[in-house]
């Protein structure tokens, strides 16, 4: 197994791990590329913007919204900074 195979299935790992609509798996995601403070503050931020859809916009069309949000911002920033770490991991 080459650098390249390991990082790639490193990368399909914690994209899996994103895409859980949950918080601990995704808090997990970004623990594991040692981003936990900013997953945490990402988070946070994403569960006022659902609470404020969901409150504002009646239950089934709040929710249609509301899901992506909550799946696709952390689903992005894990992808990012895990091709980040991956390209520092293979610096050294």
């Amino acid at each position: 197994m080459t650098l390249g195979d390991k990082s790639e299935k490193f990368l399909k790992i914690q994209l899996i791990l994103a895409v859980i609509p949950t918080f601990v798996t995704q808090l997990i995601a970004f623990y594991r590329i040692q981003k936990l403070i900013n997953g945490i503050i990402i988070e946070v931020i994403i569960f006022f913007v659902d609470l404020v859809i969901q409150m504002s916009i009646s239950w089934p069309f709040g929710m249609i919204i509301s899901l992506p949000i909550s799946i696709l911002v952390p689903l992005y920033y894990v992808r990012k900074w895990t091709l980040e770490f991956n390209k520092t991991k293979s610096q050294f």
